[in-house]
């Protein structure tokens, strides 16, 4: 059996990391490592430094997710692969399928692999996608029965959700900047504290150790996907009559700022404001957004509203896939 300690250079690291860090330590949801691998069993290393809310790994062969698993608090071998073939070898990707945890005293690592096989480099994808949100962005609701209404970590998985269909459609790596509950301008209980663009220019702020500027130099997207606006508008409830119209205003001007922001750690990227998946009672104020950032590469999408839901009254599978192949179709017209 072969140890590997991580990172290794045959292995592809995935979402926003440090690239100084000795560490392969995965921050926000999707990130992890992509390699090639003919083996009969495959278990990582993992060290985990949550209490309530378990954090999940996550694993797919050839773009397709076939193992989860929650992690124990500390380090741990866990089994991710056993009885495969030998002689045929698999693009394998170890991730994070959960978002940030708000309880994590520093970030998921991955120590290293084991395996009876040969890790060699996953093939090159010269494309990267950014996607920046909130729960629709994780995955919550994905995984888990329509009566699953507890908060727990059990019902987000990423890798059913539309950042993964859309990049593995493309061929694409990405980069995940999204948490559950955060808004544009605020988040769905009205704190202002709790939005996006706050923290996206730091490297993971909500977990200890994060709160650093993002990686200078880090590679920028070839297109940015912002789904932020259904918190937003659960915070309208809590906003009085009479202050709604600044508020509209108000959520007006982060957006512009925060596509602005993306336009500055993604200089060619194309930028398409995607939303709709759960109502589109701020799409004349998100649209009016994107002309008010003055950015002549950046659009907007207006997704099909969600027909059927998964856990926690969040969009089903189904309806990520429906949320998929529209912005699939919407980037096919800007990515060359």
């Amino acid at each position: 059996m072969n140890r590997i300690p991580l990172p290794d250079p045959r292995c592809t690291p995935l979402g926003r990391h440090d690239p100084k860090e000795e560490k392969a330590q995965l921050w926000w949801s999707g990130a992890g490592v992509r390699f090639t691998l003919d083996c009969t069993y495959l278990a990582a290393e993992v060290t985990s430094r949550h209490t309530a809310h378990a954090a999940w790994l996550g694993v797919m062969a050839d773009g397709a997710p076939v193992a989860r698993l929650p992690l124990l608090p500390g380090t741990h071998l866990y089994p991710l692969l056993s009885g495969m073939e030998k002689g045929v070898a698999h693009e394998i990707t170890v991730l994070k399928d959960t978002q940030a945890g708000y309880d994590e005293s520093g970030p998921v690592t991955l120590e290293a692999l084991e395996t009876d096989g040969e890790i060699t480099p996953a093939p090159e994808r010269k494309r990267l996608l950014e996607f920046i949100g909130d729960s629709l962005t994780v995955g919550e609701g994905c995984m888990g029965p329509q009566s699953g209404e507890e908060w727990r970590m059990v019902y987000i998985s990423h890798m059913p959700a539309f950042p993964t269909l859309v990049s593995e459609a493309l061929s694409a790596d990405k980069r995940v900047i999204a948490l559950g509950g955060w808004g544009a301008a605020r988040s769905w209980d009205n704190n202002p504290e709790s939005r996006i663009g706050r923290i996206y220019d730091r490297l993971c702020a909500v977990i200890p150790g994060g709160d650093v500027p993002a990686p200078e130099g880090e590679k920028p997207a070839d297109a940015v996907i912002i789904n932020l606006g259904t918190n937003d508008n659960s915070a309208f409830d809590r906003v009085p009559l009479p202050e709604q119209d600044a508020f509209r205003r108000e959520i007006r001007a982060r957006a512009a700022e925060l596509i602005r922001m993306a336009r500055k750690r993604n200089p060619g990227a194309y930028i398409l404001w995607a939303y709709g998946l759960c109502g589109n009672q701020l799409e004349g104020v998100l649209r009016q957004a994107v002309l008010d950032s003055g950015d002549p590469n950046a659009g907007y999408l207006a997704l099909t509203p969600a027909r059927s839901n998964g856990s926690r009254m969040h969009p089903s599978r189904e309806s990520h896939e429906t949320a998929a192949q529209e912005i699939i179709s919407a980037l096919k017209e800007h990515l060359k």
